[in-house]
């Protein structure tokens, strides 16, 4: 089809009405995922609450109708430390939910740094965590999403609109709101200060054999003192740019075209940049920054009201002409407005990579506009006859000028396909770019599994990545400090061997393309069995029959018949009273018990093959601790063992993380603490030790914070105790047990 061709179906599309955006590659990464099996596990961060009079104050005068979230922060540290690969997160709004299907993705190169100008020099900086991908079964949904420690900043695109989520400015409470943007009272129509070359594109331009970038930009971004003090930070400053990053350059990655942050330079002093008009700004940012770290830079700051940058600055031999100012918008009446600003910032940056605006007379190898939204709205660029006013329903693309018409923009439709085909090639064709840190023209490998394990060896299978020619996997004992890499595989698997029994490992995979790696895969563990071993303790089924063992050895035992217990004698010292007893590498689901004499101390019961540890801090020296090992519900395993490790210390073992834990002369009278269910979803039942007086029972959540106790009543056995749950939001908390000086924890995970 000739561009001419192209141009009039463009035009019968856009006239009629129909639908102008397709499945944009992101949505069609998240496809092939699920496609493939991988995993999204769920994660909620939010709770809905009602709007109270103050929301209502604010939503009257800033937008129709708005939902509020609260996030939770518990489970936000708890999200923040795994940093899911993939998740699918449940999202309040509108009296339902939506459910965003997202993906992580690495938007800093490997050397970004944050700088601030009262020192020039780079700050410590908490990147937080970045994802895009789409609504689920929403066909060209878009959404980008970022998680900091105390706020998140989202994004949805759909052909219906923009869906923001932000969190509400001067509030504490960790409140968000989630509008459409559509439902701003505030229509604030940016214009851009860049003008046409009057030179038209030529049908060779918009020739391609790729659907995507093998190069990538690297964008440095300074952000002026206005922004720094409207943030109240640099922290603060950097999160809300970086966030914002993350949503433009999701639009690049939807068209296929690749780009990453190399640097955030913050003026926490007043900057040289001073001017309210954009085109001044762009002059004063020419003249002081005449290097930087990055192959464009883009100032952002508050004044300016729209956008202006230079076209095609790509490798130029000035770092001037490589440069764009965004007037961006950070919030109208403490409601955020980042969906306008996606829009300045991305649409200047399309300058940069050569693109001009869609109403120029400069496109369809005819020199004609691909829109006439620009003329509609006053602004002309050439003297060509004014082209075709999509409607609402299609809407505009991110370099026209459709946003100040009826027709608006959606973000969905990306740059278009001559701009998107040029840019692509641009940025190909250019000679001074290289392949972005962890980027390449083909997929992240998913559907990482390790399968066939012994002690010995393991087979790792990933799902094969759509353009790959190899494979590099890396692995490593988890313990290890440096990775092992294997490359040049041309299949989907490959066997280790040489494994240290009993151990664990993690492995990741980078698919090799043509135009370099893909980021590499989360990483997968796995745990090698224990060697088969024979039980050289035996008899030692009974209490009466324990056989001695030394305090700081390790031993390997074996369960190895149905009813199985093993039972260990030790003896702690003056010196070295206190005791630390771990169960490890076990083959099945097997519980360890310390006691004295005929009296236990304290119990360790972690389902599955989970390590058990017992901390037991004690001034009571005695040659009669003994230990024991069974397999729950009549578990065992004929030719692997565990290991079992005593150790005994002068200085008082933490208890923080570990399984159980007793102090003082211990809980006496089989001091079980156990919960059930773990993860728990209403109630939880609790087995509480014996005691003669009240045993107080606390559930902490993230931050340290009790959110929920209760007293119970003495107890001359065991005791089970039920816990109500269904109004904790889901993440990571404590259970703490204390009776008297006593104390034992164990965590529980509430899910939803």
């Amino acid at each position: 089809m000739t561009i001419r061709a192209l141009h009039i179906l463009s035009a019968v599309l856009l006239l009629t009405g129909t639908t102008l955006a397709q499945s944009g590659q992101v949505a069609q990464r998240i496809n092939a995922l699920r496609s493939e099996g991988v995993p999204f596990p769920d994660w909620s961060l939010f709770t809905s609450e009602e709007r109270g009079h103050a929301d209502d104050i604010i939503w009257q005068d800033a937008c129709r109708s708005a939902t509020v979230a609260r996030l939770d922060r518990a489970v936000t540290m708890g999200f923040l430390q795994e940093r899911p690969h993939q998740v699918s997160l449940e999202l309040p709004f509108e009296s339902t939910s939506l459910t965003l299907e997202l993906e992580r993705t690495e938007i800093f190169t490997d050397d970004f740094s944050v700088v601030q100008a009262s020192t020039n020099g780079p700050v410590a900086y908490d990147m937080g965590v970045h994802y895009r991908g789409a609504l689920r079964d929403v066909p060209g949904s878009l959404v980008s999403f970022s998680v900091f420690d105390n706020e998140v900043m989202g994004m949805i695109s759909t052909d219906e609109g923009t869906i923001v989520l932000g969190k509400v400015d001067g509030r504490s409470d960790d409140a968000h709101v989630i509008y459409r943007a559509s439902d701003l009272l505030r229509n604030e129509p940016f214009t851009c200060g860049t003008t046409d070359d009057g030179v038209p594109y030529t049908e060779d331009q918009f020739r391609t054999s790729t659907d995507r970038t093998l190069k990538c930009v690297r964008l440095y971004w300074e952000v002026n003192y206005d922004i720094f003090q409207g943030k109240g930070g640099v922290t603060n400053a950097t999160n809300y740019v970086t966030g914002l990053f993350n949503q433009s350059s999701t639009l690049f990655a939807n068209d296929g075209i690749t780009v990453q942050l190399s640097q955030v330079f913050v003026w926490n002093v007043a900057s040289p940049y001073t001017s309210t008009s954009t085109s001044t700004l762009l002059n004063q940012f020419g003249s002081f920054r005449t290097s930087f770290n990055g192959d464009l830079a883009h100032l952002l700051g508050y004044a300016g009201s729209g956008g202006i940058a230079w076209v095609n600055g790509l490798c130029s031999s000035q770092a001037r002409y490589k440069m764009a100012y965004s007037g961006i918008s950070s919030s109208f009446q403490t409601v955020p407005t980042y969906s306008w600003s996606v829009n300045v910032v991305a649409h200047e940056e399309g300058h940069l990579m050569g693109s001009r605006h869609t109403h120029a007379c400069a496109w369809n190898g005819n020199s004609t506009p691909i829109d006439g939204c620009g003329q509609a709205a006053g602004y002309s660029e050439g003297t060509c006859a004014q082209g075709p006013l999509p409607t609402s329903t299609v809407g505009g693309t991110i370099m026209s000028y459709c946003h100040i018409t009826s027709s608006t923009i959606k973000f969905v439709n990306g740059f278009g396909p001559q701009p998107k085909t040029l840019i692509t090639n641009n940025v190909n064709n250019a000679s001074c770019l290289t392949n972005c840190s962890g980027t390449g023209t083909c997929a992240t490998p998913g559907g990482l599994a390790a399968s066939a394990v012994t002690s010995v060896g393991a087979t790792l299978t990933w799902v094969a990545s759509s353009g790959a020619t190899s494979y590099t996997v890396q692995w490593k004992a988890v313990s290890a400090a440096n990775y092992i890499s294997i490359t040049g595989l041309t299949g989907t698997s490959s066997g280790l061997s040489g494994l240290t029994a009993g151990t664990a490992y993690h492995f990741r995979v980078n698919a090799v393309c043509a135009g370099g790696a893909s980021p590499a895969s989360a990483l997968v563990t796995f745990t090698t069995t224990n060697a088969a071993c024979t039980d050289a303790y035996e008899p030692n089924g009974t209490n009466g029959t324990a056989r001695a063992i030394t305090a700081n050895t390790t031993v390997n035992g074996l369960i190895g018949v149905a009813g199985d217990v093993d039972w260990f004698s030790f003896s702690n010292t003056a010196a070295q009273p206190n005791i630390r007893v771990t169960l490890s590498g076990l083959p099945a689901n097997y519980d360890l018990r310390l006691v004295r004499g005929t009296t236990t101390l304290a119990n360790s019961i972690n389902t599955g093959t989970t390590t058990d540890v017992i901390n037991f801090n004690t001034s009571t020296v005695s040659s009669s601790y003994k230990v024991r090992v069974r397999g729950v519900s009549s578990s065992f395993n004929t030719t692997q063992c565990y290991t079992l490790n005593i150790q005994i210390s002068s200085s008082a073992f933490g208890t923080m993380g570990s399984v159980a834990e007793a102090t003082g002369d211990g809980v006496e009278e089989d001091a079980v603490l156990g919960i059930h269910p773990n993860p728990a979803n209403e109630q939880v039942t609790i087995t509480l030790p014996a005691h003669d007086g009240v045993t107080n029972v606390e559930l902490l959540d993230g931050l340290g914070r009790v959110v929920s106790s209760f007293l119970a009543g003495e107890s001359t056995g065991t005791a089970k105790v039920s816990l109500d749950v269904a109004n904790q939001p889901a993440g990571i908390y404590l259970m703490r047990i204390t009776q008297g000086t006593e104390s034992m924890m164990q965590r529980l995970m509430i899910a939803r």
